[in-house]
């Protein structure tokens, strides 16, 4: 094989290789074309979220960034967004009204502790109407949204934020 052939070769294997970002965990910015194998190799976790569909998401912290994929095309991130571990409210689950759910569900949250994790992104904690969460940064207003896992003996309230580049999440 000639030198520069092989001078090619390697190029083009540096370009498939290289071509694609880092992930920078940042589920505000406009970076969609990241290397999912840098993922991978940082260990996210590997969540199903159905319908084809995979979350690569960060796997400690209260907030926690993720990737999705889709799984007919692994290597391109469709969508990305973050988790956050609001709090957990210990109760008897098997006592508990459908009802009283949205009750729990919609209490207050420690701003502090929330503000403290969006600090990094220059947001911040901006008001929480009926079952949403908004936070801002300058004129930017972004909602978040109430989730929760129910355990026997306790209820976890998580927020969660979507991002996709098809869709304009600012109001």
């Amino acid at each position: 094989m000639k030198i520069s052939t092989k001078i090619l070769l390697s190029i083009s294997l540096l370009y498939f290789i290289g071509c694609k970002e880092a992930p920078n965990y940042n589920p505000f910015d406009d970076q969609f074309d990241i290397n999912v194998n840098r993922l991978i190799k940082d260990k996210c976790d590997t969540i199903n979220t159905g319908c084809g569909y995979w979350n690569l998401q960060e796997n400690s912290g209260r907030l926690r960034t993720y990737y999705q994929i889709y799984a007919d095309d692994w290597r391109k991130v469709v969508a990305k967004g973050f988790s956050y571990y609001v709090d957990i409210q210990r109760i008897d689950t098997y006592k508990l009204k459908h009802t009283e759910i949205d009750s729990i569900l919609y209490q207050q949250i420690d701003t502090k502790i929330l503000n403290k994790e969006l600090e990094k992104y220059k947001f911040r904690f901006l008001k929480l109407e009926q079952n949403k969460v908004y936070i801002n940064k300058g004129k930017d207003t972004l909602e978040l949204e109430f989730y929760y896992k129910i355990q026997k003996d306790s209820i976890r309230r998580y927020l969660s934020y979507f991002n996709n580049p098809e869709v304009k999440n600012i109001n």
